[in-house]
């Protein structure tokens, strides 16, 4: 397979995905924005001084997204022999899986962090030895440095993608408690916005749509779903139904429920963290 070295406008668009990660992060993208000028620059060490710059980068996302007391919190956690706290691969598993649980991760979720930090690591130690000017070491050429900061936009955006993999995951993981933990809600709760709609009104069923993760901090995970609600609307008594003075009637509603599982538990939601709220404004328009 040949490799194209891409063009430096591909490169910022890359840089520009980066940042959007970040939109308020202003050192980023200062950072970003003197990599690209002294890269692109006819500087005779562009090459180096545009290495030290996205050094700096990198560590600053991995030291932001993965700070010391959160990592070393993390049950998976071991101190690394002549390290004083996290390794760049125990941050980058932290961006990626936050305090789940190595097991939950590995087996359930089939993710293999090693493969997601390797190009990262790989770039970060090209950064290093090309940050010292020496002689044998000026880097110059322009190909050369489109390929690094390529590949460094790249390994920091591959996290980005694993982590939003790794929430996806958890959601496939979890879908099924997810809906049984909605549903057992909707049937042993009353709520209001069904209560109100009817003389009886009977849930005969819910799906889920859209879905979203949060892992919360290193103990909870929080969850949101929006979905429908699907209702029988019964009016009169049931000696009324059956005597044609009433009626019942389907309909459906959406609702948006909020819950939450233990990252050393991830499998399992709390029953009493469930919440379900239904809008019926439907109803009344």
């Amino acid at each position: 397979m040949i490799y194209i070295v891409p063009e430096w406008s591909e490169i910022r668009a890359k840089g520009e995905a980066l940042a959007r990660e970040h939109p308020d992060d202003q050192f980023m993208k200062t950072v970003l924005d003197g990599a690209f000028l002294v890269g692109e620059s006819e500087n005779p060490i562009r090459g180096n001084l545009c290495a030290a710059a996205l050094r700096e980068l990198t560590g600053h996302v991995l030291h932001v997204m993965a700070p010391d007391q959160l990592v070393t919190a993390c049950s998976w956690f071991v101190l690394v022999p002549d390290t004083k706290g996290p390794t760049r691969k125990q941050r980058v598993t932290y961006i990626v899986q936050g305090a789940l649980p190595a097991d939950f991760v590995e087996k359930v979720l089939k993710l293999d962090l090693g493969k997601v930090a390797r190009p990262l690591l790989r770039t970060i130690e090209s950064l290093n030895r090309s940050t010292h000017v020496r002689e044998e070491t000026i880097l110059d050429d322009d190909e050369d440095i489109r390929v690094l900061v390529d590949d460094t936009l790249d390994g920091l955006l591959n996290i980005y993608d694993a982590a939003r993999i790794c929430r996806e995951e958890v959601h496939n993981a979890l879908r099924m408690e997810v809906f049984d933990a909605v549903l057992d809600t909707l049937l042993s709760e009353t709520l209001q916005e069904l209560d109100e709609l009817s003389t009886h009104t009977t849930v005969d069923g819910h799906e889920i749509g859209d879905y979203t993760i949060n892992f919360a901090d290193n103990e909870f995970i929080e969850l949101a779903v929006d979905g429908t609600v699907y209702v029988e609307l019964q009016y009169g008594s049931n000696s009324d139904v059956r005597k044609d003075m009433g009626a019942v009637l389907p309909d459906s509603y959406p609702y948006r429920a909020t819950m939450k599982s233990r990252m050393l538990e991830p499998q399992h939601i709390i029953r009493d963290s469930v919440v379900v709220s239904v809008d019926n404004g439907a109803f009344y328009e």
